[in-house]
């Protein structure tokens, strides 16, 4: 068979099964690109490991790209399709993983404060859409992509829900949102209702001044401006800054740290942040519990009260 048709048939078996697979296939067609057209079992190692290396230092990349085409030869040799596996045996030295950056509250504030310089007379909008949406972010913890597919239609006010539909995981789930967050977007609403409304109530929510949809990229380029003026940034010698994403990070890793100080039971609660959070299971949800030294200190107090009557008791 030829590597192009087998490439195919596994995209459309993934897909099958309810994946989008997008990235994943994107990979998988640049292999077919630079591979060429063979037949599966004339690849060459040496052109895998080129493809999978590219021409700069060893990075996250490669370890991507090592483990889409690891899954689509396990999936080849599993069906008889391929008899060996032309991909790398050892594996280079990997950078560290990435750290999320939790933003203290003082750092939240400089951030929101900082979308003032956003200001501009033509777009009088502009810089309340990104205030907005940054509040949104820390406020639920929702996925950057899953706040800017937002509608008009998807904000209850009222009810204080948000519907979150095509998550990550193909699934639609409500989000509640609390007093203050609800009071910042009833604002933004009846200002966003004077911009253009291109499909009705079906427009989105945080809209560009034509009235359509953020891109990822442009706000993206709008946070690293207001971050930069907030002067919010890691050490120097830092491989990458704080990023948008981390604000899901930060407020999870914030509630978790106000049910330590509560009391409340956290292992119980995990499940429903979870479920709050889009997670198919707890365990996505406690990667994102980064030990930071405000939760590290309040997992502390709670261990010693839960240490004290066992002392008392031998004592």
């Amino acid at each position: 068979m030829k590597l192009r048709d087998l490439v195919e048939s596994y995209i459309d078996y993934k897909r099958s099964l309810g994946m989008r697979f997008r990235t994943d296939a994107q990979t998988l067609r640049a292999y077919c690109r630079t591979i060429g057209e063979v037949v599966v079992d004339d690849v060459k190692p040496e052109l895998v490991l080129a493809f999978i290396a590219g021409d700069g230092p060893v990075t996250t990349s490669w370890r991507q790209k090592f483990r889409v085409l690891g899954s689509f030869y396990r999936y080849a040799l599993g069906r008889g399709f391929a008899t060996d596996s032309p991909l790398p045996t050892s594996l280079p030295q990997f950078p560290p993983p990435l750290t999320p950056y939790i933003y203290s509250v003082d750092e939240l504030e400089r951030l929101l404060a900082a979308t003032d310089t956003l200001q501009a007379p033509n777009s009088p909008l502009h810089a309340t859409s990104v205030r907005t949406l940054l509040l949104l972010l820390y406020g639920t913890g929702m996925r950057i992509g899953e706040a800017l597919a937002l509608t008009l239609t998807d904000i209850d006010l009222a009810e204080q829900i948000l519907t979150i539909h095509n998550t990550k995981f193909f699934k639609t789930r409500l989000v509640p949102i609390g007093p203050r967050l609800t009071a910042a977007l009833v604002d933004y609403a009846s200002r966003r209702r004077q911009l253009p409304m291109p499909v009705g109530e079906d427009s989105a929510f945080i809209a560009t001044r034509p009235g359509k949809r953020w891109h990822y990229r442009n706000f993206n380029k709008q946070f690293c401006r207001i971050r930069r003026a907030a002067e919010i940034e890691r050490e120097s010698s830092a491989r990458y800054q704080p990023r948008i994403h981390d604000l899901r990070h930060t407020a999870a890793v914030h509630r978790v740290v106000a049910w330590y100080r509560s009391g409340a039971n956290v292992q119980r609660l995990l499940p429903h942040l979870a479920t709050y959070l889009g997670h198919v299971d707890v365990g996505s949800t406690q990667r994102y519990l980064y030990m930071t030294a405000e939760l590290l200190h309040e997992a502390n107090l709670r261990f010693e009260q839960y240490a004290k009557p066992e002392e008392v008791r031998h004592e």
